[in-house]
């Protein structure tokens, strides 16, 4: 069956979450400052470590979820780590300072604004489908400057689910207009990405980044391996 669609996750996958390293950390400190908590630098950024994986591994219980909530949650469980409460006020000022910071230092992955440009001059349909809320997603998407290469974009919030989740994928088909098996669908993580787009009946392409070790064989398997963007190319 020919691909008449690629559908890409957008956070790990289109940028590298470590572009926002700088902007994380100093964002938390600021947060930590405002509140009262005195500690050194490692020491919050260790709670917030902490924290995020305890409240992210909580979520993931939920078919659906906003992830400003999560994020709210494990802010408020870093604090709580670091013996001070919160105030509405500081978190509303963290959020924007973070965010200022994000499209400050947002950076796609390379070759990621060509590769877009050739799909759509090939005549697929390009959508974005994302673990994010409709605010953050409009937010990085004009930081990325590359909305105009897409036909849909979808968050999970628009959704009322988060993959792997079956509804935001059957959402995603329904946008595209295309069966499961038309679809290449490239995202950064097993359990989230692969995981839901192989029970849809898409042909999943991993995007793995790490030299030092293969894709772990007790995950759920994609039906192809990339190490950059571009080799998207080679599999229409």
């Amino acid at each position: 069956m020919a691909t008449r669609a690629v559908l890409f996750d957008f956070g790990g996958t289109l940028y590298d979450y470590r572009c926002f390293e700088q902007a994380e950390r100093d964002s938390l400190i600021e947060l930590a400052s405002w509140s009262g908590a005195r500690a050194e630098p490692e020491a919050i950024l260790q709670a917030h470590r902490d924290s995020m994986r305890e409240v992210f591994r909580s979520y993931l219980q939920q078919p659906y979820f906003l992830h400003g909530d999560m994020f709210r949650d494990a802010a408020l469980a870093t604090l709580h780590r670091l013996g001070v409460a919160a105030d509405q006020d500081h978190l509303e000022h963290y959020r924007a300072a973070q965010w200022a910071r994000h499209a400050r230092d947002f950076r796609l992955r390379e070759g990621v604004a060509e590769t877009l440009s050739t799909l759509k001059a090939r005549g697929l349909h390009l959508g974005i489908v994302s673990n994010i809320d409709d605010d953050q997603l409009d937010h990085l998407m004009t930081a990325a400057g590359i909305a105009p290469h897409f036909d849909s974009l979808l968050s999970s919030e628009a959704a009322g689910s988060c993959k792997p989740d079956q509804a935001i994928y059957r959402e995603a088909l329904r946008r595209a207009g295309c069966a499961a098996g038309e679809v290449l669908f490239v995202g950064d993580t097993l359990m989230q990405d692969i995981a839901g787009a192989n029970r849809a009946g898409m042909r999943s392409v991993l995007l793995w980044h790490r030299s030092d070790r293969e894709p772990p064989a007790d995950a759920p398997q994609p039906a192809h391996v990339i190490q950059s963007i571009p080799e998207i190319l080679d599999l229409l």
